[in-house]
This record gives structure tokens, C-alpha cells and sequence, in this order.
């Protein structure tokens, strides 16, 4: 019997493994995860330490138990240490009795995620500094922030996960600020829009881009101020999201091709470059579209995608996964910020002939009740008009939906002039009669 191995038992890991025994009802399906929660939605931790998501149950997609009644068997507190692609097994230690074993393959999936970078000012002794990645993270966090002594927090790091997180601590009634080594919140984004939603909170939290950090001052086990090259900054808890890496140290020595930042680079059928070897998830590389090149962009979406196409491939159905354009989303307090393709800065970057255009525009009819404005940013090539990337900026939660447009749009490789004349729905409660998405893309030029 055919034996796969699946490293990590989060999005991509668990998303190979129940769409493979979909497929085939005999392969043997063992998979190894360090922690003790599986496929769970990391993307609602933030809620979840809110108290938004009453419980941590509610972010679990299915647990050990319903894997193993389908005959996938699921190793939680099992790390493995050692991939010997020579002799086709994996060393696994028990986290809880220390045992250390070895398990044969015939084939091997790579799900292992990423972990939160940890910069070297953070002392590990301090019990009031937290990052934020997995199940166990979250709860504890609840745990810990539900204190009503913990007054002021300080989160390093303004990007996705931290700007949510200024949220979450604004919803626990907590003094927030943000310090962001960018001259940005939001890196991700061009600076014209990241500041539309920069300047709307400084009322409410104190962000100071363009400033590094130095030091964590301590005083008896806890952090109590946060020295950057410009001030310091007296705090009762700490959060880093600075970024994450891959969580690829223990295959290095296997001479996989990677990206710098440790990446595995696989093809459109989620093969890495040693046979029999595949990878999924925040671990692993997907196409950029519009770049014609490998990119790490961890996303759960994306995770998901990679461990279907995976699963069709082990179980000999040739499935292609085309790659992605980065579209996100995030919501921040009453604003939702979203984007998709690439940025005017990236544009830059890669020598692109652009074109930009930013416009503001109702979200609907402006003599139907509250009507929200659209912030709109748009990157499109200068001489076929073809759509390259969008930013929306917003306080309506349609946002999200309006950038899926122009994801499908950039996909298919539409210009902005047929953009326009989309045949888009119209109702005064819901859009004008030039949608949003029509107005930016008329307004380019």
C-alpha cells in the first residue's frame, strides 16, 4: 500500500489529506503535527482574542477525531526532525515522551507553515511580550488581555496581522499604539493609500512609522518600555508582527530549491525539485501572475488552493495550479483595506511602464442612507491599458467584494476600458450606476 506523509496538519497538510481520501479510499495518509489543534482558521485569531468568536472551538474546521474516522491518522505532538529523502523515511520525535522514530514514505508532503519572525532585541524571558500564529498562541492571548491591569499595548509591527490586532486591543478597551520600521502602516500597500487609513486613527492610536527598535527595557520578567532610535515608550504588554519565515530549517540540508528567505520553490503541480517531494502552504512558493516568477505571499487561501492541486497530483490526476495575485484583505477597526495584483512601488521595482489613477467615489446613491466613500488606486500598463493592480480604501464592507472584480479582471487580462463597460449590477442601495469599479477604470487614462 502507498504510503504518503504529510509534515503539518494545518490549512495546506489537511486540505491534501481530505481531498486525497476523497480520491482514493486505500493510499495510507499519516500525518505529523507539532501542536495539538488541527485545521483550524488562523485568520479569525484575532476575533477570537476579541471575543468576537466566543470560542477557540469555533475556528476548528474539523478535529483529530473526524480525520481519523476517515481513515487519515493524524500524529498531533509529533515533530519531524529529519527528512532522509535517500532512504525515503522521516525521523519524528514525540514532543510528549521524547521518543524519536522513523517512518518510511513513498511519498512526502511538506505542510509545515510559517513561524513569526522573532528579532533579537525581544527577551525570551519576558512573559508579557506575544506573537500571534498558531491556536495555542490565541488562546493564550485571550487569556492574558482579558486583564484589566494591562492598560497600554504596544504592537511592533503595522502590517496585515498587527493593524488587526490594533482592532482587537481597541475592542478589549486597551491604550494601543503602533511602532512600523516602514514609513507605512500597511508595507504592502502604496503610501498614498496606507495614509488614508494612518491619519483616520491617529485619534484613537498613536502610530509611529519610520521608527526602529532597539530595546525592550525590562523590569522583573516583564517588558516596561520600548526604546526605538527616536523615543521610548512606556507599555504594560508587547506584540511583535514584524513577519514570518518558513518553517523549513530541517529540510536545508536536502538541497531543495528555495527562496531566500527559506521557500520552497515548487511547480504548478506543488513538486519541489527532489521526485516524490511535494510542499503547500505558507512553506512553499506559488506563481505570481503578473510577474512570471516564484513568490512567498502566506495566505489561507492560497494554502488551501496548493493542497487540492497537491491531492490531485499524488492521487495521478494531472491538476495545474496557475499561481496568484496576492489579493488580500483586512479589516481595521470601521475600515477595510484590500488589494490585489501589484503596486505602484512594485511597479517601480520591476521597471513596469504604468500608469496610475486615484479616485474617490460613493460606495452607492448618494440620496439613498449612508453612503460611504471609496478610495480607489488603480495600476495599469501605459500603453494597453491592461489592469495590473488594484488598492480599495473604505468604511463599506463591499470593498471586498468589489476587489474580487478587479482580481478576476487582472486574471483574465482586461484592460480598464473593458473594465467599464462590465455589465455590473445596479440598485440605488447598493452602487451607482457607474459602479465604483467602472469609475476608477473610466477615469484611467
Amino acid at each position: 500500500m502507498e504510503h504518503l506523509v504529510i509534515i503539518g496538519g494545518i490549512a495546506g497538510g489537511m486540505s491534501a489529506a481530505s481531498k486525497l481520501r476523497r480520491l482514493n479510499e486505500t493510499i495510507k495518509i499519516s500525518v505529523f503535527e507539532k501542536d495539538e489543534h488541527v485545521s483550524y482558521g488562523a485568520c479569525g485569531l484575532p476575533y477570537y482574542i476579541s471575543g468576537v468568536t466566543e470560542s477557540h472551538e469555533d475556528l476548528l474546521a474539523r478535529t483529530v477525531e473526524e480525520f481519523e474516522e476517515r481513515n487519515i491518522a493524524v500524529h498531533i505532538h509529533h515533530e519531524v526532525t529529519k527528512v532522509d529523502h535517500s532512504n525515503k523515511r522521516v525521523k519524528v520525535k514525540n514532543l510528549k515522551s521524547g521518543e524519536e522514530t522513523f517512518v518510511q514514505y513513498d511519498k512526502l508532503l511538506i505542510a509545515t507553515g510559517a513561524k513569526p519572525i522573532v528579532p533579537p532585541f525581544i527577551p525570551k524571558e519576558a512573559s508579557n511580550v506575544h506573537t500571534l500564529k498558531t491556536l495555542n498562541d490565541g488562546i493564550e492571548m485571550r487569556k492574558y488581555y482579558q486583564d484589566e491591569k494591562i492598560k497600554k499595548v504596544g504592537i511592533i509591527g503595522g502590517g496585515y496581522i498587527g493593524m488587526e490586532l490594533v482592532e482587537t486591543m481597541v475592542e478589549l478597551g486597551k491604550e494601543v499604539f503602533v511602532i512600523e520600521l516602514q514609513n507605512q502602516i500597511l508595507p504592502n500597500y502604496d503610501e498614498d493609500m496606507a495614509n488614508i487609513i494612518a491619519d483616520s486613527l491617529q485619534d484613537r492610536v498613536e502610530i509611529r512609522t519610520g521608527e526602529e527598535v532597539k530595546e525592550l527595557k525590562m523590569s522583573q520578567g516583564k517588558v516596561i518600555s520600548i526604546v526605538t532610535d527616536k523615543n521610548a515608550y512606556e507599555v504594560d504588554a508587547v506584540i511583535v508582527n514584524i513577519g514570518i519565515k518558513p518553517n523549513t530549517q530541517f529540510v536545508k540540508e536536502l538541497g531543495l530549491d528555495m527562496l531566500e528567505n527559506g521557500a520552497i520553490i515548487v511547480n504548478s503541480h506543488q513538486e519541489t525539485s527532489i521526485p516524490s517531494i511535494y510542499a503547500a502552504g505558507d512553506c512553499a512558493t506559488s506563481n505570481h501572475l503578473l510577474l512570471n516568477k516564484p513568490v512567498n505571499i502566506a495566505l489561507g487561501t492560497t494554502a488551501n488552493k496548493h493542497g487540492r492541486v497537491a491531492a490531485d497530483n499524488l492521487a495521478g490526476i494531472p491538476t495545474k495550479f496557475d499561481g496568484i495575485l496576492g489579493t488580500n484583505v483586512v479589516k481595521i477597526l470601521e475600515w477595510t483595506a484590500a488589494m490585489t495584483g501589484i503596486t505602484e512601488k512594485q511597479a517601480q521595482e520591476e521597471n513596469l511602464d504604468v500608469e496610475t489613477v486615484v479616485i474617490e467615489t460613493n460606495n452607492h446613491a448618494s440620496y439613498y442612507p449612508e453612503a460611504e466613500k471609496i478610495h480607489i488606486k488603480l495600476v495599469y500598463e501605459k500603453e494597453s491599458q491592461k489592469l495590473l493592480g488594484a488598492q480599495l480604501i473604505g468604511k463599506d464592507k463591499s470593498i471586498a467584494k468589489r476587489l474580487d472584480v478587479y482580481a478576476t479582471a487582472i486574471t483574465c487580462g482586461l484592460s480598464t476600458s473593458k473594465i467599464a463597460m462590465l455589465d455590473l449590477s445596479y440598485a440605488p442601495p447598493f452602487a451607482t450606476v457607474w459602479d465604483a469599479v467602472q469609475v476608477a477604470a473610466n477615469a484611467a487614462k
